[in-house]
């Protein structure tokens, strides 16, 4: 399926890692123009490569910003111009609530009120969250990390109440436990494997996500061929999420 993306700028916030930089690979793969940061110059010069090696004719941009300087957002985006398409895939994934305040509600608030003019001048305009399945879980040990997400939905929501009518459709993806090598899960494979594996055993479908599993998800919400969707929490967990939601 063509998702209609020939034409339209996309950003992605936290596009270096993880789900993140699947969403960016997906997205050119389909034809947007993609402009995609990171806090990491690193993991930022690392992305650039490994997408140009695969299609040297992409059209992506990375760059080093942290989305809790906010000036660095505005200026950053005010350097783009035109956007049509923004994604936010950006969390501290901390048990801290200070960290978890700071960047999973702060630093989404930032990118949302940055990146809103832009999308309500622009045609095809969408704006995703990445959320997590989280926000509807208990979260011992990481009260911080639910209570921030489970903030974030009502914000999202609420901005998606506020703006759809504007033409701009705001969804949220909510993954359920995601495998990155070098990230969370990987590193719980490696220091407590008696923990992953009773999580793996746990879902559904006796395994963890993949980030391109996501990304497919929240690069179709999107897409223009999803143009009739908006203000919805699609949860992305092998169906892990038990309950009913009314």
């Amino acid at each position: 399926m063509k998702l209609n993306f020939e034409g339209l700028t996309a950003v992605v916030f936290g596009g270096s890692k993880g789900i993140g930089a699947q969403i960016v690979k997906q997205l050119s793969a389909e034809g947007a123009t993609v402009y995609f940061c990171g806090r990491n110059l690193q993991a930022v010069e690392f992305q650039l490569s490994k997408l140009k090696e695969h299609d040297p004719a992409a059209k992506i941009t990375g760059t080093v910003i942290d989305i809790n300087e906010a000036e660095d957002v505005n200026n950053w985006l005010a350097s783009i111009g035109n956007i049509n398409i923004a994604i936010s895939c950006v969390s501290a994934l901390s048990p801290d609530w200070a960290t978890s305040l700071k960047t999973d509600i702060r630093g989404t608030i930032n990118v949302t009120e940055a990146v809103m003019p832009y999308l309500l001048k622009a045609e095809n305009a969408s704006f995703t969250w990445i959320g997590s399945k989280a926000s509807s879980f208990v979260t011992p040990g990481f009260e911080s990390y639910g209570a921030s997400k489970a903030a974030m939905v009502h914000y999202i929501k609420t901005t998606a109440a506020k703006y759809t009518s504007d033409g701009v459709r705001i969804n949220i993806v909510s993954p359920g436990d995601t495998f990155v090598e070098d990230g969370f899960w990987g590193q719980i494979k490696k220091d407590a494997p008696e923990i992953y594996e009773s999580t793996v055993s746990s879902n559904p479908l006796k395994r963890l996500a993949t980030p391109e599993e996501v990304a497919s998800v929240a690069v179709f919400i999107a897409s223009p061929k999803a143009s009739f969707v908006s203000g919805a929490n699609w949860h992305v967990d092998g169906g892990a999420t038990a309950h009913i939601t009314l």
